[in-house]
């Protein structure tokens, strides 16, 4: 991922509430690793269960702000992440959701949602040496699959949140 600065990931937030929600960035981000990373993710400051996810496509940046679920599920139960797709216990994986935007009153409880790793960091995961068998490929091309999966459904959560397609619809 390219380096981005403050204003453009900012900026980048489809779904930010007009009425004065500001998107407060880590205390980490001009250290951020920008080569490492396949999105940008944090929770805000000042507010635990808010989250914010930035990546980007065709070289402009897109974001949106999530909210975290209350975690009732089963002690005993495992849960994949939706984008590093890893097994985590219960705890370790929470359902995140993104409201959609809208100006109508009657739509503004839309949502989207996708279970996420708690700390919303798949890189680490994604980057982790894969144990290997006699038929599987070199481990390189196994972390620059992951890595590339990670980005697209990140990239297909994201503009799935507008979702201009459905907009349009209903207005014809």
């Amino acid at each position: 991922m390219r380096p981005m600065s403050r204003e453009e990931v900012r900026g980048a937030i489809v779904n930010l509430d007009r009425t004065g929600s500001k998107v407060r960035l880590p205390a980490w981000f001009d250290d951020a690793p920008w080569h490492r990373i396949d999105y940008l993710g944090w929770r805000d400051p000042r507010a635990a269960k808010c989250a914010y996810l930035v990546t980007e496509a065709d070289g402009q940046a897109l974001g949106v702000l999530l909210r975290q679920a209350p975690n009732h599920a089963d002690g005993s139960r495992a849960m994949m992440c939706d984008l590093c797709r890893s097994s985590r216990r219960f705890n370790e994986v929470s359902l995140f959701t993104a409201r959609r935007p809208s100006r109508d009153k009657r739509e503004r409880l839309n949502t989207v949602g996708l279970l996420l790793c708690t700390d919303l960091d798949c890189a680490v995961k994604t980057r982790t040496e894969p144990t290997r068998h006699a038929y599987d490929p070199p481990g390189d091309d196994i972390i620059a699959a992951r890595r590339e999966g990670v980005r697209s459904r990140a990239i297909a959560f994201i503009r799935s949140v507008p979702d201009a397609e459905r907009t349009a619809r209903r207005r014809t």
